[in-house]
């Protein structure tokens, strides 16, 4: 109030506004009306231009790698890539000779050459992963490096070992016993967009390995989409070396001699679709010494003493081994699927204890929170192993490692 009693004066307050002022009294609002018309379209096109670049296919080319140049050699030796990229560069064109060979695609298994069989698109698009026909999107590779990055960080603060083994599929080693008219069709993978994308993450790359060893003896078969026992035995091999250069002052991954590679018989995974039995046989590696005997204790409780190297098949998991004898006094988590069978005996033979537990990362009905792992068993090397195929079921939104 004023000393003369009156009110105090607003300035403006109930007085008409003059003539002119009129047709623009409502100027702000319609300015502040198109100011948040503007921001909001921004906004869409901002946003709709990012789901675009997140559905765009990931880059095929190798990124420099952020690993020591030792490691890199170790884990993730060169191996030859496709010398085209025709569903990057032409995939019209590379479509139309696709389509044009539509009765051979029409079944669950894809006939190759001199007795080789493939699974279709069926199954995890495996058929048009194995030519680069299905890749990766941008968000799609962003999605398994945010996955995997925290884990590897924090086992690494944690001092846990941790490797990443993607387990090829037979085409990606194979890629000359595809359909003669899919040969041309061929160019990067899906693993090959992961490592070029990842190349901070202690990924194997196995590829170069199998190659040089399949000119000897066979790491796969025609009528199987495993790789043999002795082609994990070769796998085997590059894991000692990665593992070498990545953890130096870690115990060793011994590499047992082996006599001579024995054929097992034929092992037909295709044999319901009709595809016929093709040699060469499934192979596996017969050792010079005796391996020490492994408790194992599947996922039924059921616990028994196996002779050493055999091997611990996925429907026993999960599983838990103790080895007395074993190659180091270390203990492993190790994650895996039906690739891993090859692998099995090793890894008993190598670690102390060791716990074995399907990943489901085929469909990620019950995927494993690696934290509550680790602090549940403590262990001193963490083992992932996936197949390659697998990687077309990126985690979704939201899912982590629990890291």
């Amino acid at each position: 109030m004023s000393a003369s009693g009156g009110g105090d004066i607003v300035h403006g307050a109930g007085v008409p506004s003059p003539p002119w002022w009129r047709p623009y009294r409502d100027a702000p609002l319609i300015i502040l009306a198109i100011a948040s018309l503007v921001a909001a379209i921004v906004g869409w096109t901002v946003q709709a231009n990012l789901d675009r670049a997140a559905d765009e296919i990931a880059p095929v080319t190798p990124a420099p790698s952020a690993t020591p140049a030792a490691a890199a050699d170790a884990c993730r030796p060169t191996a030859a890539r496709a010398t085209g990229e025709p569903w990057v560069e032409d995939a019209s064109a590379a479509q139309q000779a696709w389509a044009a060979h539509a009765d051979e695609l029409a079944g669950p298994v894809v006939l190759g050459q001199e007795g080789w069989a493939f699974y279709n698109d069926q199954i995890e698009e495996n058929f048009s992963q194995s030519v680069g026909r299905r890749l990766l999107t941008v968000s799609e590779v962003a999605a398994w490096r945010d996955y995997f990055t925290p884990l590897s960080v924090a086992l690494a603060e944690q001092g846990i070992e941790l490797t990443i083994q993607i387990t090829p599929s037979a085409a990606s080693v194979y890629p000359e016993q595809l359909p003669e008219w899919v040969v041309p069709l061929r160019g990067s993978t899906p693993l090959d967009q992961l490592l070029s994308a990842s190349p901070d993450l202690p990924i194997i790359d196995f590829r170069a390995d199998l190659r040089e060893a399949a000119a000897e003896d066979a790491v796969f078969t025609p009528v199987n989409s495993h790789w043999t026992d002795w082609g994990g035995y070769i796998g085997w091999q590059s894991f000692a070396r990665c593992q070498a250069a990545m953890y130096p002052d870690a115990p060793a991954v011994a590499v047992p001699a082996v006599d001579r590679v024995t054929s097992e018989g034929v092992f037909n995974e295709y044999a319901a679709y009709g595809v016929a039995d093709a040699t060469p046989e499934w192979t596996a590696p017969v050792f010079a010494e005796e391996m020490a005997p492994v408790e194992v204790t599947d996922g039924a409780s059921n616990t028994l003493t196996s002779d050493g190297g055999q091997v611990i098949d996925l429907s026993r998991l999960p599983a838990s081994t103790v080895t007395d004898g074993a190659w180091s006094g270390q203990s492993a988590l190790i994650l895996r699927d039906s690739m891993g069978n090859a692998l099995s005996g090793l890894w008993a033979q190598q670690y102390a204890q060791t716990w074995q537990i399907q990943h489901r990362y085929d469909d990620w009905s019950d995927p494993p929170n690696y934290r509550s792992l680790v602090e549940q068993y403590e262990p001193d090397v963490v083992i992932i192993q996936l197949a390659e195929r697998h990687l077309v079921n990126a985690p979704a939104k939201g899912v982590t490692t629990g890291y």
